[in-house]
């Protein structure tokens, strides 16, 4: 399969680039494990070790040249991690949604037994009041306080409820109503009011998730809002602590929401300027430090114009970089296996799209050699300097084909030596088509040019 073919550069120089930087990827990641990990107490020495010694064993084999294992590795273990900080913070917010689910069912028995001691006619305690608006909001010691007054305020009432007469609480307060002519409460209207309270206990459920959410990440962030809990719930109209809570309930989805933002936003700084390790100019180092000093600070007001930055440079300097390189290890490879390589050709054929290489001592045949500015890709042809088209011209052409088949393997297997990969994407066998026809001048390039350079100086000089 020696005729017209597109093949895929990858050189090892790239090869490392992309490693280091996929290195530095995972190293940063560990980073923000580490980070996340302690900031809700769940770090092990043990799982810091573990990380280590999965980081140690990449760079090693980053050291034994294993480049495409260490890009996989260092995928696989990128996608461990953050799954990791995720299950982390989830767990975290279980376990702050449980505490808050906790607070509401001490709030909801608290305003049980004061609706108990209203339809007895009973002094209500100022303690349960207390419970019912501030068991959202008070700390560990309060709330353990609260959970004793409340037993306490149960117990007392059990108790005085023996000594009543043997009627029980929903007799007595049936017969007061029927005595006091008070109409009765219909089945309409007492479905209505479990509908509302069901309405109220999933909506309550939902304002704990949200605060729960916060609580978890951000701590002493959630007291604004716990403050507006508490306000709340000191309101008499039901209506209002209704819409009151609805708006809350908006605000915290908001907050949320441009919380992920950020995180999105840093997220993405931080594997652009990752990707920027793979450069080394002076513009290049300057964005680095500028995305740095962005995520340290948790500044994202210009993220959006210095991502944009990274990656136009990415593309510019990275197009350029693989480009030289690429051609430059295909150059080589054929001046190792006898063709004439001189020093401008690099260049010559990233001005010109094409190049046409030749051995020095054989007539008649060259390989033209194409591509476009990243060099990803190139077309690699035999062809010919000759214009006969006898039968003699075209069997020369065929045997010229069949030696170029084997010196295309030569050139994969010293260019996969070195470190570079050559993929064969598209190729026609042998004799196929017609050699393609090309001038003689053409492959030697450079040559014309500095004529016509000569040229010019004599003119003006």
């Amino acid at each position: 399969m020696s005729g017209p073919k597109v093949v895929r550069i990858v050189t090892k120089q790239e090869m490392m680039a992309i490693c280091r930087s996929r290195i530095k990827a995972f190293q940063d990641t560990i980073a923000q494990w580490r980070k996340c990990a302690s900031h809700y107490n769940v770090i092990t020495d043990e799982d810091e070790k573990a990380v280590e010694k999965r980081f140690l064993s990449i760079v090693k084999m980053y050291e034994r040249e294993q480049f495409l294992d260490v890009q996989k590795q260092c995928t696989a273990e990128i996608d461990a991690l953050k799954a990791d900080m995720s299950r982390i913070r989830d767990e975290a917010i279980a376990k702050a949604e449980l505490v808050r689910s906790m607070r509401r069912r001490l709030q909801y028995s608290a305003e049980t037994l004061i609706k108990t001691f209203e339809a007895n006619q009973r002094q209500i305690p100022e303690e349960l009041s207390h419970i019912v608006s501030s068991a959202i909001t008070a700390n560990e010691t309060d709330l353990a306080t609260m959970n004793s007054t409340l037993s306490r305020i149960l117990i007392e009432y059990t108790l005085s409820s023996v000594e009543e007469q043997s009627m029980t609480p929903l007799q007595k307060e049936l017969s007061k109503k029927l005595s006091e002519g008070e109409k009765l409460q219909s089945l309409a209207d007492w479905k209505m009011r479990q509908e509302e309270d069901i309405k109220a206990i999933e909506i309550n459920r939902r304002l704990d998730k949200l605060l729960a959410e916060i609580e978890a990440a951000e701590g002493e962030n959630v007291q604004p809002f716990l403050a507006r809990v508490s306000l709340i719930a000191q309101e008499t109209s039901s209506s209002r602590r209704s819409l009151l809570t609805d708006s809350l309930i908006l605000d915290l989805i908001d907050h949320l929401n441009k919380r992920k933002a950020n995180e999105l936003a840093i997220a993405s700084m931080r594997e652009l300027r990752n990707e920027l390790l793979r450069l080394s100019s002076r513009p290049a180092k300057d964005l680095e430090f500028q995305l740095t000093k962005a995520i340290d600070s948790n500044d994202i007001s210009s993220g959006k114009l210095l991502r944009d930055k990274a990656v136009a440079l990415l593309k510019e300097e990275t197009k350029a970089m693989v480009g030289t390189s690429r051609r430059e290890a295909i150059l080589k490879g054929l001046s190792e296996l006898g063709y004439e390589i001189r020093e401008n050709m690099a260049t010559a054929w990233a001005e010109d799209g094409r190049i046409v290489v030749r051995k020095p001592n054989e007539k008649g045949y060259g390989v033209e050699l194409g591509a476009v500015e990243d060099a990803e890709r190139m077309q690699m042809q035999l062809v010919s300097f000759e214009q006969a088209s006898d039968a003699s011209k075209a069997s020369r052409d065929l045997d010229r084909e069949t030696i170029w088949c084997s010196e295309f393997s030569c050139l994969k297997s010293l260019l996969e030596k070195s470190g570079t990969a050559l993929h064969i994407e598209k190729a026609l066998p042998v004799g196929s088509k017609p050699l393609k026809q090309v001038q003689e001048s053409s492959s030697v390039p450079g040559r014309e040019r500095r004529s016509k350079d000569s040229a010019l100086k004599k003119m003006h000089g």
